[in-house]
C-alpha cells in the first residue's frame, strides 16, 4: 500500500501493465466503470512499468505475466522490493499453476484470468473481479508482505497418513491469504499427524494448478478441494472461498469424515469453522489469519464454545487485519501468533490429543 495515499478516498491510481494492445485497453475499459479507480497510465512490459512507477506514482498495478522484454514474475521480485506495491496478476496462464504458485508465493495480492467472452464464462463477474480487486487494494499493508522461500527438504511423507485424524485444524484467510497459508504450512514437520483443511481465497480455476507446485515445497501433500473427498491426516486440504467447505461424518464409514462442496455462502471461514466444531468439538483448532471483511469470528466462537482451540495471526503482521480485528472485538480468540509461531503451535497442539 502506498502510504501517502489518502484513506478519505480518491480514487485508486492505477498502471495496466500488458504486452497485448488490445487487453490494455479491455483493462482500462473494465476499470473505468467504476468512479473509486483512475487508470493513470500503461505499459508494454514489466521494464516499462518500472520505469514508469516514479513517474505515475501507481497505488496498484495490474500485471500481465507472459511479456517480453521483462516478464511478470521479474517485475513482480522488483516492484515487491523497489516499490511495495499491491499487485493484481490478470493472466491467461492459469492451466499449469506455475506462474500463479509463483506469483502467490512472491506476494501479490491475487492471481486472476483475463476475463475473456469466448471462454463461455460470466463475463460481468469476471468484469467485477477485477474492479474488486483493484479497490481493495487501497487496505493491503504491503511491506507486511514476505515472500515464501523455495527451502529445499527432505522428500515428504505423501500418502502415508490415510488415517482418521483425532484432531482437526481448520484454517481460513481470504485477501492475500495464500502467501500465510504457504509460511505455515511449510514450517510444519514431514511427520504432522494432524489434518488441516483451509479455505483461502483463489480463484476456482487456479486452485489445483496451485497445489500442485505447492506439494513441491510443503513437507505434506497438499490436496485441492473441488469435490468431496475424505478427511485424513498428515495431509493439508485446501479450497476456495469461491465454494463452500463443510466437515461431515462419513455415511459409509463410522468414525470417518469427509469433506463436503457446496455453493459458495456469504461466509465460507465460519461454514468450515462450524462444521468443525460440529464434528471434532474440543479436538477442533481454528486458524484465522490476513483477510477483509467479518468472515471467521462467528465461526471461532463455535469452536471456543465446543472446548477447541482458536488461534488468530496478530494484526500487526496482517497485510489485511480485519478479519482479525474483527474476531478479537467479539472475543473469540485465544491465542494471537505470527504467522512463524502459529506452525510450532499447531504440531504441539496436534500431538496433544488423544
Amino acid at each position: 500500500m502506498n502510504p501517502a495515499r489518502d484513506e478519505a478516498r480518491r480514487p485508486v491510481r492505477t498502471l495496466i501493465v500488458d504486452d497485448a494492445a488490445l487487453m490494455r485497453k479491455v483493462i482500462r475499459e473494465i476499470l473505468s466503470r467504476n468512479d473509486e479507480i483512475e487508470v493513470v497510465g500503461t505499459a508494454a512490459h514489466g521494464q516499462e512499468c518500472l520505469e514508469r512507477i516514479p513517474e505515475l506514482k501507481p497505488d496498484i498495478v495490474t500485471l500481465d505475466i507472459d511479456m517480453p522484454v521483462m516478464n511478470g514474475l521479474t517485475a513482480i521480485k522488483n516492484i515487491m522490493v523497489r516499490h511495495q506495491i499491491p499487485i493484481v496478476v490478470i493472466s491467461s496462464l492459469v492451466q499449469d499453476g506455475y506462474f500463479a504458485f509463483e506469483a502467490l508465493r512472491l506476494g501479490v495480492m491475487d492471481f486472476l484470468p483475463k476475463p475473456s467472452r469466448t471462454s463461455g464464462g460470466d463475463w460481468d463477474g469476471e468484469e467485477e473481479l477485477v474492479r474488486m480487486r483493484v479497490r481493495a487494494s487501497s487496505g493491503m499493508q504491503v511491506h507486511r508482505m514476505r515472500r515464501v522461500g523455495r527451502r529445499k527438504k527432505a522428500e515428504p511423507c505423501h500418502g502415508s497418513k490415510d488415517t482418521v485424524p483425532t484432531g482437526v485444524i481448520a484454517m481460513g484467510t481470504t485477501l492475500a491469504g495464500p502467501n500465510t497459508v504457504m509460511h505455515i504450512v511449510t514450517r510444519l514437520p514431514r511427520d504432522f499427524p494432524g489434518a488441516i483443511v483451509a479455505v483461502q481465497e483463489i480463484h476456482p480455476r487456479i486452485l489445483a494448478p496451485f497445489c500442485s507446485y505447492f506439494n513441491e515445497i510443503s513437507p505434506l501433500e497438499v490436496v485441492p478441494v473441488t469435490h468431496p473427498r475424505p478427511l485424513s491426516g498428515g495431509k493439508v486440504f485446501i479450497g476456495s472461498t469461491f465454494q463452500d467447505i463443510e466437515i461431515t461424518p462419513s455415511s459409509s464409514h463410522e468414525g470417518e469424515f469427509r469433506l463436503n462442496v457446496t455453493d459458495s455462502s456469504a461466509t465460507p471461514i465460519d461454514r468450515l469453522f462450524e462444521s468443525a466444531a460440529r464434528c471434532f468439538g474440543k479436538n477442533a483448532c481454528g486458524v484465522l489469519l490476513t483477510g477483509v471483511g467479518t468472515d471467521g469470528a462467528e465461526g471461532l466462537g463455535a469452536i471456543k464454545q465446543a472446548g477447541g482451540l482458536t488461534m488468530a495471526q496478530d494484526h500487526e503482521c496482517c497485510v489485511y487485519p480485519n478479519l482479525v480485528e474483527n474476531a478479537l472485538r467479539q472475543d473469540v480468540v485465544d491465542v494471537l501468533m505470527t504467522s512463524k509461531g502459529i506452525a510450532g503451535r499447531l504440531d504441539a497442539w496436534t500431538r496433544d490429543r488423544p
